[in-house]
């Protein structure tokens, strides 16, 4: 079991389309970034493991003229001239080429964040440890931001932070509920359907409810 330490200007943890963003910004700002995320992979929901579409504002085009620019339509923008059968795995190479080819970056790929120290009502360092190499990283950093889906930093630091959606006049979202709720993005098991000609046999595991 090996044990690194590491030093930079700023940590991103999760590696899904916000911290890719939000590596890439930085580093593109001269700033050394490390990015740790806990799967093999780039992209968080939309990699080829979950295979969520990515989209923003404009909700597939549901509403005009609202759809992200600058690095997120710099993928989108890659993944059409490289990508045009839509294939999960090719979306998951151009992430990581994205990543790869910054200079200023290290990223930790299969690498999950287990524990983090303050000081001072800031985070100074995290723990994260690393499966595939048996390795524990303590990384320092000026700044850490978390951007790992289900708030693993801000738990750990006991930062505060909210489940659910703001009202529209907190921050003078049109597109938020006049009233704050406790409302979550909905969740399903990933599937596939095939037309097999005829109907198909469905045996239930005897695990699952009726």
């Amino acid at each position: 079991m090996n044990r690194l330490s590491h030093k930079f200007d700023i940590c991103i943890i999760g590696g899904g389309m916000a911290g890719i963003c939000a590596a890439i910004s930085a580093a593109r700002h001269r700033a050394k970034v490390a990015i740790v995320q806990d799967r093999p992979m780039f992209g968080g929901n939309s990699s080829s493991e979950i295979r969520v579409h990515v989209s923003g504002a404009d909700r597939h085009n549901a509403i005009k003229n609202v759809r992200e620019t600058g690095i997120i339509e710099e993928f989108r923008m890659e993944n059409l001239r490289r990508n045009p059968q839509q294939s999960y795995s090719i979306w998951d190479a151009v992430l990581y080429d994205k990543v790869l080819t910054e200079p200023n970056i290290t990223y930790f790929l299969n690498c999950s964040c287990m524990d983090a120290r303050t000081s001072r009502a800031r985070v100074k360092s995290i723990t994260a440890w690393q499966l595939t190499t048996y390795t524990f990283h303590t990384i320092e950093a000026d700044i850490f931001a978390d951007c790992s889906g289900d708030g693993i930093l801000a738990t750990l630091t006991g930062a505060l932070y909210r489940v659910g959606r703001e009202a529209r006049s907190e921050y003078n979202e049109s597109i938020e509920p006049e009233v704050a709720d406790s409302k979550t993005m909905g969740l399903t098991c990933f599937f596939m359907a095939r037309d097999m000609g005829s109907p198909q046999p469905f045996e239930r595991p005897s695990s699952a409810n009726e």
